[in-house]
């Protein structure tokens, strides 16, 4: 078994020939102005879905059921109730144009 000073210098020596690999440096465990700036706008890309996405969340929570199931229940609506509305003034549109 070797001493202990000479396991000292052994892993003194390894630790030369690693360059400082290892090492701590300064400033280590932040992140770089460029990866914060990258975060931020990151972050403000996840908030903005999740602001624009809120009206359709509440009403998947209202009604229950997957998001999925609640757009296509709001798209379903908006065709049943403006589909007529369109049908009767196109009507009247073409009614009209008879008559002048």
């Amino acid at each position: 078994m070797a001493a202990p000073q000479q396991r000292l210098e052994v892993v003194g020596a390894s630790r030369k020939a690693r360059g400082g690999i290892g090492q701590p440096t300064p400033g280590r465990g932040r992140y770089p102005a460029n990866l914060k700036s990258e975060h931020a706008a990151i972050a403000a890309k996840a908030h903005a879905v999740e602001v624009e996405a809120a009206p359709i969340i509440y009403v998947d929570v209202l009604f229950g059921g997957t998001t999925e199931q609640t757009i296509r229940l709001l798209i379903l609506l908006m065709v049943v109730t403006c589909d007529p509305f369109a049908v009767a003034l196109t009507a009247a549109a073409a009614a009209q144009g008879r008559y002048r």
